[in-house]
């Protein structure tokens, strides 16, 4: 009797263990990434009458070229992370028939130039020492500890001069 009780619920939970889904949970699964990854500033960077060459040195290569529409370039970019809903984004390039740019299509926005955000670039400047202080062993281990002095000599006249050559605040455009 034990036996038989065994051999049914075994039974049972494979049964019921083949209708789940495909999720199991605590299994990790991997983001898959297919297509081309066209992100706003490649389409910002986009003008009507651009050539083909141009274009694809902008956007790269197109996932699609139809054979039938030679003047039809289609970007094609799906994202499945493993635990969530995929999405899928589509960007359609229709050229003239002398192969320049018409317009675009898709499901992105495109910006006029003058809304652009201005991205704001900082420089910083390191200075690195030509020569090492040396050290002691037991210094060095102090230092490798992070209790020492480890600051580097350097001459203030030098330093102030290379501050001075390195702007703080350009705008990139």
């Amino acid at each position: 009797m034990k036996t038989l009780l065994i051999y049914s619920l075994s039974a049972l939970i494979l049964l019921i263990s083949a209708c789940s889904t495909d999720k199991i949970p605590g299994v990790y699964r991997i983001d898959i990434q297919q297509g081309n990854d066209v992100s706003q500033d490649m389409i910002n960077k986009l003008e009507a009458g651009m050539s083909k060459s141009q274009v694809a040195y902008i956007m790269g290569t197109p996932l699609l070229i139809d054979t039938f529409h030679p003047n039809r370039w289609d970007y094609i970019y799906s994202f499945h992370p493993g635990n969530g809903n995929r999405e899928q984004r589509r960007v359609t390039l229709i050229f003239n028939p002398d192969e320049t740019l018409n317009h675009v299509e898709g499901d992105t926005r495109t910006v006029a130039r003058v809304d652009l955000p201005q991205n704001e670039r900082k420089d910083s400047n390191v200075v690195v020492p030509l020569t090492e202080k040396k050290t002691s062993l037991f210094g060095s281990l102090m230092n490798a500890i992070g209790l020492g002095d480890d600051e580097p000599v350097i001459e203030a006249e030098k330093t102030s001069e290379i501050e001075k050559s390195v702007p703080e605040k350009t705008t990139e455009q």
